[in-house]
């Protein structure tokens, strides 16, 4: 019985784990127009220079895909490639720099 608890307790702690895996830090584009502050808790906060725009959206991590969606509309996502634990790529060759943690 030992066994099993134990077991099942190191299987939840290594979901939690897996939950807790989300990103953090902040990216900026290569022209310093676009900056993405990324939270562990799934929300990312996406800033515009131009025009001084802030947007609170959320994201999922699935391999090397990023998906941030709006999160009062529907369908609407924009995906990113995790190049490398530094860099993202979007749609129609933005790429974005990790600037700070």
């Amino acid at each position: 019985m030992t066994i099993l608890r134990t077991g099942g307790l190191a299987c939840l702690v290594l979901l939690l784990a897996a939950c807790g895996s989300g990103m953090q830090g902040t990216y900026e584009d290569a022209m310093g127009l676009s900056r993405l502050r990324f939270d562990r808790d799934g929300s990312v906060v996406q800033t515009a220079a131009l025009g001084g725009v802030e947007v609170r959206l959320r994201y999922e991590v699935e391999d090397d895909r990023v998906r941030l969606s709006h999160p009062d509309i529907d369908g609407a996502a924009l995906v990113l490639t995790r190049v490398d634990e530094n860099t993202l790529s979007g749609p129609m060759g933005v790429t974005y720099r990790r600037v700070a943690d």
